[in-house]
């Protein structure tokens, strides 16, 4: 595993080389053939997520040539096609000029695919607890063809590209799916622009797969995502709306201990406990510390984390009960949420408090 995510060069054995190199120009040649550009791209993006590994910076050139030289049709248009993703306007000049001197025809739409234009319509896709965001762009190739890309930003992870699904259908159709089959999802309509720059600030970094050594489809599909970002127009803002922004923890101790629900936590030798409670939901979704979902509970009541050495963890429990109860609540969380949570809550509390009573045992 390396640090800057990109993945060590190794001998490659001959004969795997051939085998890898058939399977190649087999992809490619089902992609040529195909009505729709889908196949191609997906094919496509994949060898360029591959020699984007490399340490090498000049790599993605060196095999778009590399495939273009197999001198075959489908090479061809796979030399195109990843040069296109790219970005290399230059080299996918020269690589649909190379094709026309071999004789090699390539799919209308891939021959103007620099006419690709964006859809008009972006939308983010919200859940109740806001700790994923799924963002939803798409282009139009030329011929109709329309491709569409949903991509999970994890706000937990800063506002990191997570995953991701491209379909070859129209944006509005992929989300009326979506949301028709996906309870209490929030469907907003955003700029294009400012999915623009979300999405490019998403996706920088190194991808979390490569480097945890996952393998998952998502890393090969982030050349044609990034492609479809490009596609859409710039000078956007990255920042994400409803974000909670200088949360004031004093302020919201203060609503939550005037509320009913707050009332049984006033006394001021328990005011650490709300403190780390609520610090530690600074890290739930946008930076809600009233929004806590039953992954949230977990980490916070996880025996092996830090959040409550210090202060009376064996009353936690029923804090975050009453916390969770008046946060939902000023949120306007629907009740179904809140008894999963505190499903969790109970569900999570007997690890917890057999700790408190070891730490007990051992003097701490």
């Amino acid at each position: 595993m390396t640090t800057t995510g990109r993945r060590p060069s190794l001998p490659i054995d001959p004969q795997v080389a051939v085998a890898w190199q058939a399977m190649m120009a087999s992809a490619l040649r089902a992609g040529t053939d195909s009505p729709t550009p889908g196949p191609l791209l997906a094919t496509a993006a994949m060898l360029v997520d591959i020699a984007a590994g490399a340490t090498d910076p000049t790599a993605t050139a060196t095999l778009i040539r590399r495939i273009a030289a197999w001198d075959r049709p489908e090479s061809s248009a796979g030399a195109v096609a990843m040069a296109a993703l790219a970005g290399d306007e230059s080299l996918r000049r020269k690589m649909r000029r190379a094709a026309a001197d071999r004789g090699h025809a390539l799919p209308r739409w891939l021959a103007e695919l620099h006419r690709a234009e964006p859809m008009s319509r972006a939308v983010e896709l919200s859940g109740p607890f806001r700790d994923v965001d799924e963002l939803v762009v798409g282009g139009i190739v030329p011929g109709g063809h329309a491709l569409t890309a949903v991509v999970r930003v994890d706000n937990e992870l800063g506002s990191r590209a997570v995953g991701g699904i491209a379909y070859e259908e129209r944006l509005d159709d992929v989300v009326a799916r979506i949301a028709a089959g996906t309870p209490d999802l929030s469907v907003r309509d955003i700029a294009p622009a400012d999915a623009r720059a979300r999405l490019t600030e998403a996706l920088r970094g190194p991808d979390l797969d490569v480097l945890l050594g996952r393998d998952t489809p998502w890393p090969r599909l982030r050349p044609l995502v990034r492609w479809l970002v490009a596609l859409l127009p710039s000078g956007g803002d990255a920042t994400v709306p409803r974000t909670v922004e200088d949360v004031d923890l004093d302020e919201i101790a203060a609503a939550f201990l005037a509320s009913p629900w707050g009332r049984p936590w006033t006394n001021w030798l328990l005011a650490p406990l709300l403190e780390a409670v609520l610090g530690d939901g600074l890290a739930n979704g946008l930076g809600d510390p009233l929004l806590w979902a039953p992954h949230h509970v977990a980490r916070l009541l996880d025996p092996e984390g830090s959040a409550l050495l210090d202060v009376d963890a064996a009353r936690a429990p029923d804090l975050l009960r009453d916390l969770v109860r008046y946060g939902h609540a000023e949120r306007g969380l629907r009740p179904g949420l809140t008894d999963e949570t505190l499903a969790a809550i109970d569900r999570f509390s007997s690890p917890l408090l057999s700790a408190v009573r070891s730490w007990e045992d051992e003097g701490w």
